[in-house]
C-alpha cells in the first residue's frame, strides 16, 4: 500500500509540474550527451530556501578529487540529470506549502574544457498551510469518524503538501475499500483564494454502494487439484469486499508454494457491479522436482561454511501432500577446512493439518559419524520429529513440535574418559520444542528499519522420558533504524539459559551454549567463549548474554575505479560499518559481572552481492582482568544480525 502510494505521489509531481523547456540545438544536445563535468551551480530567485539548503536537494554534484574517487556519477552530467534536479527542488518547495513553484533549469558551458554550469531559476511563489479540515459528500457514521480522523493528521498552520493530502485521501479510500465500497470516491481541494494565514482543506467522499464478493473461477490448474488454489483464497461469495482480503489470498497462494505466477483480478464485464465475480489463474509448478544447491554461508561453529545439497521430492503426493528426500554436506573454509556435518533427511508434510492453515511435517534424519564442530570426540545420531506451525498476521509465526534423538558419542580422548564416561554410552533424547518470531524488517540482507524477535524453548526428558533432562531457552531483539541520512543502526540483545535438572548432572557437550566468533562476540574464535574445567571435566555456560551496535553505511567506492572491473563493481556495491561487541558465557549467575564480559570493537567491509553481504571484519579486543588483548580478522557472508 505505501509503495503504491509512492507511487502514485511521484505520478501527481509529474503532472504538476511545469517545466518550461528551452530550445536546444544540436551542438548543445551534443555536448550535454558527453556527460561534461559540472564544474558549478548556480541558485537564482530563491527567498525561502538557502542555496546550500537547495543545492543538497539536487541530483547535481560539483567535481571534486573525492567524488571521482569515490565514483560519484552525479559530479557529472547524466542522461537522468536533465530535468531531475527540477523534479527534486521542485518536490522541497511543494512539501513546504509553495504549491505554485515554477523552476527553469539550463546547462551553459563553461570555457574550453567544455565543463558545465548549472543553473536553476526559482520563482516560489506564495507558501500555504493547513487551516481548517472539512469532510463533505455522503459520509455517514464509521466511515466519517474516520475519514475525520485521517484528515486530523494534517495539524493546522504546518505548510500544506500535495503528497500528504494524497497520502491522506488514499487512506481514506483504502479504509473503505476494506469495509465494502471499492468504488469510493475521494477528491480533496485547498482553498487558495482567501488571503489568510491557514487555508480551509475539504476532502469530499462518495463512498458509493455497498459491494459484496461473487464468484471465484480458478484456470490453470492440472496438477493439483483445484481445492490447493480455492482454500488460500480469503474472498468467500456474499462475504462483504475487503480490498485486504485480495491481497492476502494473493499472498497466501504464493506462500503455499505449489504456484510460480499467478493473476488474481476482477471480471471486467461482471453482471452485478455490486457482487463481483473474480477469476484466478495460476501457473504450477512441476509436482516432481530434482534440486541440487550450493553456496557459501555462516553457522554457529565456523565464520564461513560451504554447502552442498542434493535432493528430489513430489508436491502432490496423496493429493495436495508433500515429502522431500535431500542430503546436505557442509565443509569449513578457512585454516581448518573438512568437512564438518553430512545429513540425510525425509520429510512427509500435510499442508492444512486437521482442516487449518498449519503445516504438520514428519521428519526423519540420519547424521553418521563425524567429529564433533566444537568438541574432540565423535558424533552419530538419527532422530525423528513431528513439528507444525502457524502465522499471525504477516509478521509473526509460531512453532511448536516433538523429536526423538539417538545419539553416541565415541572417539573420546583416553585423558577424557572417566570425565566423560557418560557420553560414550548410547543416549535417547526426547524434547518439546516452541518457537515464536515476529519480524518487520524491511529488507532481509540490508534492514533499514523495524524489528526483529524471537523466543525459542527446548526442554529434553522430564515426563518426556529419555536419557538426558535438561532445557535451553533463547530470546532475541534486534531493531534497526537510520539515524543520519545513509546511515543505519543496528542494535541486538540476545540471551540464553540453558541447565540440567532430575537426574541429569549437566547439559550434554554437543548440546551446551558456547559463545565468540564472527556472529556474536567477534575478536574471538568461533565457540571460544562460554568453556569451563569443572574439576578435570570440562562443561559449558549456563547462561550467555550479547550485546552488539553496529552502525552500516555505504562507503567510498574504491572497487569502481578499478580498469576492466567497474563495470561488474557497479552493481555490487561497498558497505563499511563500526560495531562493539559485549559478551561472555557463565556458569553460575553470580559470575554475571561487567568484569567478567568480554568486550571488543572494530570495523568491517561488506560487499553486497545478489546472495547477500559478502563480509569481512577486523575486531580488537578491549583488555580486561580477565581477557588479554587480541585481534582477529573475520570473512563470512551475511551481516551478523
Amino acid at each position: 500500500m505505501r509503495r503504491l502510494a509512492f507511487l502514485v505521489s511521484w505520478l501527481l509531481v509529474l503532472s504538476i509540474l511545469s517545466v518550461e523547456v528551452p530550445a536546444i540545438d544540436r551542438a548543445t544536445l551534443r555536448w550535454i550527451r558527453s556527460k561534461p563535468p559540472i564544474d558549478s551551480i548556480v541558485i537564482e530567485g530563491n527567498e525561502y530556501f538557502k542555496d546550500s539548503r537547495i543545492k543538497k536537494q539536487l541530483y547535481s554534484r560539483t567535481q571534486n578529487l573525492w567524488r571521482v574517487i569515490r565514483g560519484d556519477r552525479r559530479c557529472r552530467v547524466q542522461r537522468e540529470t536533465y530535468h531531475r534536479d527540477t523534479l527534486e527542488v521542485k518536490y522541497l518547495y511543494l512539501s513546504n506549502g509553495f504549491l505554485g513553484v515554477r523552476i527553469q533549469e539550463r546547462f551553459e558551458m563553461l570555457g574550453e574544457d567544455s565543463a558545465a554550469l548549472v543553473r536553476l531559476t526559482i520563482d516560489e511563489g506564495r507558501q500555504f498551510r493547513y487551516g481548517k479540515k472539512m469532510i463533505t459528500g455522503n459520509a455517514n457514521g464509521d466511515f466519517l469518524f474516520h475519514c475525520q480522523k485521517i484528515a486530523d493528521r494534517l495539524k493546522p498552520g504546518r505548510p500544506i503538501s500535495p503528497f500528504e493530502l494524497h497520502q491522506a485521501a488514499f487512506d481514506m479510500k483504502t479504509h473503505l475499500a476494506n469495509h465494502g465500497h471499492p468504488y469510493a470516491d475521494i477528491v480533496h481541494a485547498v482553498d487558495t483564494l482567501k488571503d489568510s494565514r491557514l487555508n480551509p482543506v475539504t476532502f469530499t467522499v462518495e463512498q458509493d454502494s455497498l459491494v459484496r464478493f461473487g464468484a471465484v473461477s480458478i484456470e490453470g490448474t492440472s496438477y493439483y487439484p483445484e481445492y490447493v488454489a480455492a482454500r488460500e483464497l480469503k474472498i468467500k461469495p456474499g462475504a462483504i469486499y475487503r480490498r485486504n482480503d485480495i491481497l492476502d489470498s494473493q499472498r497466501r497462494l504464493f506462500e503455499s508454494g505449489y504456484f510460480s505466477t499467478l493473476q488474481l483480478k476482477m471480471v471486467e464485464d461482471s453482471p452485478d457491479r455490486l457482487n463481483p465475480d473474480f477469476v484466478l489463474k495460476v501457473r504450477e509448478r512441476k509436482a516432481r522436482y530434482v534440486a541440487f544447491k550450493t553456496g557459501a554461508g555462516q553457522s554457529e561453529v565456523r565464520d564461513l561454511i560451504w554447502d552442498i545439497s542434493a535432493g528430489f521430492g513430489q508436491r502432490n503426493f496423496l493429493g495436495s501432500r508433500r515429502y522431500n528426500v535431500s542430503a546436505d554436506y557442509s565443509f569449513s573454509i578457512g585454516s581448518d577446512s573438512r568437512l564438518i556435518t553430512h545429513r540425510y533427511r525425509f520429510r512427509f508434510t500435510e499442508p492444512w493439518f486437521l482442516g487449518i492453515r498449519m503445516p504438520l511435517s514428519l521428519t526423519f534424519e540420519l547424521r553418521p559419524r563425524m567429529k564433533d564442530p566444537t568438541n574432540d570426540f565423535d558424533k552419530r545420531s538419527w532422530s525423528t520429529s513431528a513439528s507444525t506451525s502457524k502465522w499471525f498476521g504477516r509478521k509473526i509465526r509460531s512453532s511448536v513440535g516433538i523429536e526423538y534423538q539417538y545419539v553416541k558419542i565415541s572417539g573420546v580422548p583416553q585423558e577424557q574418559i572417566a570425565e566423560l564416561k557418560m557420553l560414550t554410552e548410547n543416549t535417547a533424547r526426547r524434547k518439546v520444542f516452541a518457537v515464536f518470531r515476529r519480524d518487520s524488517r524491511d529488507d532481509l540482507f540490508i534492514p533499514r528499519r523495524g524489528s526483529l524477535s524471537d523466543l525459542s524453548a527446548e526442554v529434553y526428558g522430564g515426563f518426556l522420558g529419555g536419557d538426558e533432562n535438561f532445557f535451553k531457552i533463547q530470546a532475541g531483539w534486534s531493531s534497526y533504524q537510520i539515524v543520519w541520512p545513509g546511515w543505519i543502526s543496528a542494535t541486538r540483545l540476545r540471551a540464553s539459559w540453558s541447565e540440567a535438572f532430575g537426574e541429569s548432572d549437566d547439559v550434554p557437550l554437543d548440546e551446551v551454549l558456547y559463545l565468540g566468533g564472527a556472529n556474536t562476540v567477534r575478536g574471538f574464535e568461533e565457540n571460544e567463549l562460554g568453556r569451563f574445567l569443572v574439576g578435570d571435566k570440562p562443561v559449558g555456560a549456563k547462561f550467555t548474554g550479547v550485546f552488539n551496535q553496529e552502525f552500516r553505511w555505504r562507503t567510498l567506492q574504491i572497487l569502481r575505479v578499478i580498469p576492466m572491473l567497474n563495470s561488474l563493481f557497479r552493481s555490487l556495491p561497498l558497505w563499511q560499518s563500526l560495531f562493539f561487541d559485549i559478551g561472555n558465557g557463565f556458569r553460575s549467575r553470580k559470575d554475571i559481572r561487567f568484569d567478567n564480559i568480554a568486550l571488543s570493537y572494530g570495523t568491517g567491509f561488506q560487499l553486497i552481492s545478489p546472495a547477500g553481504p559478502i563480509r569481512v571484519d577486523y575486531a580488537r579486543r578491549i583488555k580486561n582482568g580477565r581477557f588479554d588483548f587480541d585481534e582477529r580478522w573475520h570473512f563470512t557472508i551475511l551481516y551478523a544480525f
